[in-house]
């Protein structure tokens, strides 16, 4: 058995490889990558009438903002109530 021959047989072999990933990839990983895209797919803005994640996120975004504001100006009201007597009154020493 000469080198080129184990030439010849190491370029058959590495033909054999290329062919048989390149069958892999196109009956195993393509499938599975397609497969995964479609399940990742994110939701469409407008999709379902308005009703998408994006439009539920920005709504809790809103309410958040809203009941920071509504506890903000709660506490206020509750200070003004239960301390009147220290409002607008300077310290003495």
């Amino acid at each position: 058995m000469g080198i080129l021959e184990l030439g010849q047989y190491a370029a058959a072999l590495s033909a054999i490889a290329v062919l048989l990933g390149m069958f892999i990839k196109w009956a195993i990983v393509k499938p599975i990558k397609t497969y995964i895209d479609t399940a990742t797919y994110p939701l469409h803005p407008d999709a379902n009438g308005g009703k998408s994640l994006a439009d539920v996120s920005r709504t809790v975004n809103r309410i958040e903002s809203n009941l920071k504001d509504l506890d903000y100006r709660l506490n206020c009201i509750e200070e003004l109530v239960t301390k009147p007597a220290t409002r607008g009154r300077k310290a003495t020493i």
